[in-house]
């Protein structure tokens, strides 16, 4: 009894807990900052934050050049900045709201299915550490400092002189955002491979039909649609009219091959731990049969009817458990998957609509 409510009191601490990181984590405070004179996550909230956003990335690069005269070396790249700002500013909302989905899920559908203490205070100190800004800052800043590196020195290449210290700043700000939204899908790969160490409520004859592989898996394709959604617009816009053709055939290709990888990435990693999760969990209920068996043959009399009945009976469980499937890849997974994939494509044949149709009418 005492451990049922040591159990079920750190069900509630690590629900708690984890509910409160999603007011916590980066993105959300600097909304909550920037949307404070509306109510949370109302149209006027979003707006504020969608707009001031755009006022603190792009001011920089147009009052900077216009203090420095440095508005000709500007006018070349503007189209480019805004197109980058604007997929940024994308790319955090959407990270935000995929990682308050998430800690919802963890908190809500995972964490009442663990059935050890210890396991649920490890995952709340692995929870604890990665949202930490000493984690984040140890992902975010090199991002940061490689994207202003290939903006600034790419730009000046093509342009064959400095871009100027508002675009550089500009660069600087973006590339910061950018890669608080890239840790979004990184926290969420180390969640994914994190999930497989934990002990949960399972079905002891059917491991892999238990209710916890479906929510886990249910929380981590709803973060992948989001991600493959997220890039199908990025993929859409770079192979738009919306931008010059030379980034046009630069960057579409490129955008398209990684969203493919990404996703794929995130659909391996997710298999993985379904899977390991169901062999634990079936070799645990495979260990604990062949231990009766082993005791009833040690200690009962093999002539003795009754207990001749009892072992047949624990091998032909033993047996249909073995039988049992583990694989969690199946036909319904792949087409999942072939849905994911297709977005980023779609976005890609939309953006080139109008060669894609002079192609159809020859």
């Amino acid at each position: 009894m005492d451990q049922q409510l040591e159990l079920e009191s750190k069900h509630k601490e690590a629900k708690q807990e984890i509910l409160a990181l999603k007011e916590q984590i980066p993105s959300a405070r600097i909304f909550n900052q920037l949307g404070k004179a509306f109510k949370p996550k109302t149209l006027g909230y979003w707006l504020s934050n969608i707009v001031l956003l755009n006022l603190i990335l792009l001011s920089p690069q147009i009052l900077i050049a216009l203090a420095l005269k440095e508005f000709e070396k500007t006018i070349p790249v503007l189209e480019a900045s805004i197109t980058a700002v604007e997929t940024v500013i994308l790319g955090i909302v959407v990270a935000h709201i995929a990682a308050q989905i998430i800690l919802d899920d963890v908190a809500n559908r995972i964490i009442e299915k663990i059935i050890n203490a210890d396991d649920i205070s490890k995952m709340l100190l692995w929870f604890r550490k990665t949202w930490s800004m000493q984690n984040i800052s140890a992902s975010a800043l090199p991002f940061c400092l490689f994207w202003v590196s290939l903006a600034v020195g790419g730009t000046s290449l093509l342009l064959q002189q400095f871009v100027g210290f508002g675009f550089t700043l500009t660069a600087a700000l973006t590339g910061l955002l950018a890669g608080i939204a890239l840790y979004v899908p990184l926290w969420t790969s180390s969640m994914v491979v994190n999930l497989k160490d934990y002990q949960y409520e399972m079905n002891a004859f059917s491991p892999a039909d238990s209710e916890i592989l479906s929510d886990i898996s249910e929380m981590l394709m709803k973060g992948i649609y989001i991600l493959a959604a997220t890039l199908t617009v990025i993929t859409l816009v770079s192979a738009s009219s919306l931008v010059n053709q030379q980034l046009r055939v630069t960057f579409s290709l490129p955008v398209l091959a990684f969203a493919w990888i990404v996703i794929i990435a995130q659909f391996l990693l997710t298999r993985s731990t379904l899977g390991a999760i169901t062999n634990r969990a079936k070799w645990k209920t495979l260990n604990r049969i062949r231990t009766k068996i082993n005791s009833l043959e040690a200690t009962g009399d093999l002539s003795d009817k009754d207990t001749a009945e009892r072992l047949f009976r624990l091998a032909d469980i033993h047996k249909q458990i073995m039988a049992s499937k583990t694989n969690t890849l199946d036909w319904k997974s792949f087409s999942t998957l072939f849905s994911q994939l297709m977005l980023p494509l779609l976005g890609l044949l939309l953006g080139n609509l109008d060669k894609v149709l002079k192609l159809l009418s020859k």
